[in-house]
């Protein structure tokens, strides 16, 4: 069965060196009833050092961010970063997401968009943002309207005006600072408990939260980024009426098990899914054992904190024991890494930087055709390592290459050329390798 949720493409300008648009395919171009993305399933972006690579993969965690965190853009941290990453020259960081929603009656096309930009008061906040949908069964369908705002005002949805009257007052000044997608559904949770069922929309509710799960579908690997606050809002939407109303209207928490995901890398584990979290580190000490078959166990320092757990694990090697902090920096990427493999292999959607730093090139290698033979989510990483460009090359929109002027060229078959051939020859387009020994002369002496 297909994944109910599949990420078509992403664009994105606006952020450090990206000033133009560069838009990643995931998918081919055109979307109907015979989708299929079992051969569209593992990208891999190659480029020159500072071409944007991870540029790309920031833009989408600040995605999630703005869905998943209702004071992201309140918080100092967050108006600092990007004050550092949005482009100097554009002065507004513009991300689109379209993605595609397996219904049981059918499929739907979603086209999410952003802008964030600098505001009079000085501060960062959002620009535009804007919902549109259509058939996914159909080519030729056209987009529209499920809701628009712009400079801190709803433009236009296309709920019920009983509905749309509510939804204006709650959210009334807070647009700039707060993702529509979040403020529409947390008060939608509140009203819950109210009698009044005729301000629902199941059609405009159903939409707006195929964003929020969207972003939940979302795992992405920034060197140490934290991504505990995940888990844990996965759990009380599950819980809460919210998630009970979805699962009857729209089946995402029955469909999507992502919401039961516990990482081996969660620091802090409630007691309750203590259980969980140790048959995660069982799987984890199988996955280390491949590469280290002299592994017997992970142990887990846990250490009581109220009604949770303070985790630590430690690697068992039997004639000494080591804590994950002081392992090799391969296996410490092997064990950082678990968790969004295991995300991707359950029908998740990950983005990781870098993906082969520190790496042994085997290892990689294996990895990667695991994904592309055997995975059931998607799986997009930056990478310099040229190895995996032979096996990637058998899928479809598998490697693209970004020039260091932001010019994305996906790989075409080339006759009896291969990617790896052309790329270390400087063949591709805009990326040539034109650097000779001789050129250090001077700089580090002879």
């Amino acid at each position: 069965m297909e994944n109910m949720f599949y990420l078509l493409n992403i664009s994105v300008s606006g952020i450090k060196c990206i000033k133009e648009e560069v838009r990643l395919d995931f998918y081919k171009k055109t979307v109907d009833k015979n989708f299929n993305s079992e051969k569209y399933r593992v990208k891999a972006i190659y480029g020159e050092n500072g071409s944007g690579k991870s540029a790309l993969v920031t833009a989408v965690k600040i995605f999630q961010d703005l869905i998943l965190n209702d004071n992201y853009l309140n918080e100092s941290k967050t108006q600092e970063f990007l004050d550092e990453i949005i482009n100097k020259t554009s002065k507004i960081l513009r991300v689109q997401l379209e993605f595609l929603v397996n219904f049981d009656d059918g499929k739907i096309v979603y086209q999410y968009v952003v802008h964030i930009g600098r505001g009079m008061s000085g501060l960062y906040e959002i620009q535009y943002e804007g919902l549109k949908c259509k058939n996914g069964n159909y080519a030729n369908n056209k987009y529209y309207t499920v809701f628009e705002c712009q400079n801190g005002e709803l433009n236009s949805t296309s709920c019920t005006e009983e509905e749309k009257g509510w939804i204006e007052k709650k959210t009334i000044n807070l647009l700039s600072a707060h993702s529509f997608v979040y403020l529409y559904l947390i008060n939608k949770n509140a009203l819950q408990n109210t009698p009044s069922e005729e301000k629902t929309d199941n059609g405009f509710f159903i939409s707006v939260f195929a964003c929020l799960v969207l972003a939940l579908s979302l795992k992405v690997y920034l060197a140490e980024e934290d991504q505990h606050e995940l888990y844990f809002l996965r759990k009380k939407l599950k819980d809460n009426k919210l998630g009970q109303q979805v699962s009857a209207d729209g089946g995402f928490i029955q469909e999507n098990k992502l919401n039961e995901t516990l990482g081996v890398n969660e620091k802090y584990v409630d007691k309750e899914n203590f259980d969980t979290y140790k048959k995660e580190v069982v799987r984890l000490t199988q996955f280390i054992k491949i590469f280290k078959p002299n592994l017997k166990a992970i142990d887990i320092d846990a250490k009581e904190d109220g009604e949770r757990y303070v985790c630590e694990l430690n690697l068992n090697y039997g004639e000494y024991i080591i804590n994950r902090e002081f392992e090799s920096t391969g296996i410490k990427k092997l064990i950082g890494l678990f968790d969004c493999f295991s995300f991707a292999s359950k029908g998740g959607i990950v983005f990781i930087d870098e993906m082969d730093a520190n790496l042994n090139d085997v290892y990689l290698c294996k990895l990667i055709e695991y994904f592309m033979y055997y995975g059931k989510g998607q799986l997009c990483f930056t990478t310099h390592n040229i190895g995996p460009m032979s096996a990637l090359k058998e899928n479809k929109n598998s490697i693209d290459f970004l020039s260091s002027d932001n010019h994305l060229i996906p790989w075409t078959s080339r006759g009896n050329a291969t990617p790896e051939n052309c790329y270390r020859n400087g063949m591709i387009e805009d990326l040539p390798f034109n650097i000779e020994a001789s050129d250090f002369v001077g700089i580090f002496g002879e």
